[in-house]
């Protein structure tokens, strides 16, 4: 039962509700401040990057999600500084990744954070000090802690995971850890267990989390920590968590059985790692998603021989569900590689499953799907490209191609006597994601999908899951 209440909305940043003491840890308390005693909070970890590497973009969205389920507070789950920490309290990294990201006004929350391996980089003190409080208010930052809900419903159980690693300190390659006030290290880690289970021993929450940089079970690309799975798992066994949080692998997941510790990953907050995922017991892998949208990123294929294939797309959707045709289109990154490669009977040769073309029509009987190539509508992509070099073979002389295209499309969707008619692109017409609305689409496309009575529009480009539209 409690797994099921648990796990009913986990969506994008791991959004988690719950309806509703010391040892040496410190512990805190947040007040409940909605009138039906319920508890709402947002998860990210692996996020400082001043912006880059779609950090701007998950913070968008953050500050979306965090209004509609108007969130009491945010976890941080470490990396919270790349790639080095912050080199001390006056560090302008500290404003230029965290005040200046989340501006949005849901996220003018208290944010409750633990420290990454990237942070042991750094001046770990730094990211400890009052200073950076009285800098940026929302800023709390604790090796480990104890935080509980003013009902006392929930205590979430803050875990320095950092020292329990020993190839940090075995083998540290080019990286100095900042190892201050953690050595010597076995006795810190005795320390650490002791007083967390003294502090689970001690808890009569509803909901028991514990919340870590590292993760335990994982099927990304850092794998299990199994110095946590030795060492800290028979803690949180023995006095019955209910959920273990990490970020450390840059992709969202959940693992778990029921009646068990479930095993939840939020480690998108910027940088995620395209088809870093390894192979793990379907039955115990109920998500993974590593924020990626077009077919193949950065800059689509370099040719029919390009290993990125079987590595983003063969060797990852391996699940015996997914054994299924795939019908793909081109995205904006897809253009900025050999376009042909893509559209080969090559790669299908390669892989059964797959086909790609830039427009085309799937039928089912009740339902059509008119596949567009929606990247020509995109004036920016011809007269600003940036550094980015786009395969327009076959798609020159521009006007003509979408002039023809939107005439084959019109013709087809009036032909159509399904009951369902869908058109699929890789462009957002209505989005309140970054990339925003495309308005050459509104102006061109939307006209002829609302005078043949198309039912749905579905895109991708803007990394994020969201459904817009009015009745009718």
């Amino acid at each position: 039962m409690k797994t099921s209440v648990l796990f009913g909305v986990i969506l994008m940043f791991l959004c988690i509700f719950i309806n509703g003491s010391l040892s040496k840890l410190q512990r805190l308390e947040h007040p409940v401040t909605k009138s039906d005693g319920s508890l709402s909070f947002l998860v990210v970890g692996d996020w400082g990057r001043k912006g880059e590497f779609n950090q701007s973009l998950v913070a968008h969205q953050m500050g979306i999600v965090g209004e509609q389920l108007e969130i009491d507070f945010v976890v941080s789950v470490g990396d919270n500084f790349y790639d080095d920490g912050l080199i001390g309290e006056n560090d302008p990294s500290f404003e230029a990744s965290f005040s200046h990201i989340y501006t949005q006004s849901s996220l003018q929350k208290q944010w409750y954070s633990v420290l990454g391996n990237h942070d042991y980089r750094g001046n770990v003190s730094a990211q400890l000090s009052q200073v950076l409080t009285q800098k940026d208010w929302r800023w709390f930052c604790r090796r480990s802690f104890v935080l509980s809900s003013g009902s006392g419903m929930v205590e979430i159980f803050f875990v320095d995971t950092n020292p329990f690693v020993e190839k940090y300190f075995t083998d540290p390659g080019d990286h100095t850890y900042d190892w201050s006030n953690v050595l010597p290290r076995k006795k810190y880690i005795s320390n650490l267990l002791h007083d967390l289970d003294l502090e689970l021993k001690k808890s009569h929450a509803t909901w028991k989390f514990v919340v870590g940089h590292h993760g335990i079970k994982t099927a990304g690309d850092h794998g299990v920590t199994q110095e946590l799975v030795d060492q800290l798992v028979p803690i949180m066994e023995e006095n019955k968590v209910d959920l273990y949080i990490n970020g450390h692998d840059h992709c969202l997941q959940h693992i778990g059985s029921d009646g068990e510790i479930q095993f939840l990953t939020s480690g998108g907050g910027s940088k995620a790692w395209r088809g870093g995922i390894m192979p793990w017991d379907p039955k115990e892998l109920k998500l993974y998603y590593d924020g990626q949208g077009d077919n193949f990123y950065d800059d689509g294929l370099n040719g029919e021989n390009d290993p990125s294939f079987e590595a983003s797309f063969s060797h990852i959707y391996t699940q015996h569900s997914l054994q299924k045709q795939w019908y793909s289109i081109l995205g904006n990154h897809d253009y900025m590689g050999n376009v042909s490669a893509q559209l080969s009977q090559v790669l299908t040769q390669k892989d059964w499953r797959w086909f790609c073309r830039r427009s085309f029509i799937l039928s089912s009987g009740m339902v059509e799907f008119f596949f567009v190539d929606t990247n020509p509508f995109v004036e920016q992509y011809f007269t600003d490209p940036g550094d980015h070099t786009y395969d327009w073979s076959n798609v020159l002389p521009r006007k003509k191609y979408i002039s023809n295209l939107l005439h084959d499309l019109d013709l087809e969707i009036k032909k159509s006597r399904a009951t369902w008619k869908f058109v699929v692109g890789h462009h957002g017409i209505k989005t309140a994601g970054q990339h925003g609305v495309t308005q050459e689409l509104v102006d061109l496309l939307l006209p002829i999908l609302e005078e043949n009575k198309v039912d749905l529009y579905i895109n991708g480009h803007d990394h994020c899951l969201q459904h817009i539209g009015s009745d009718g």
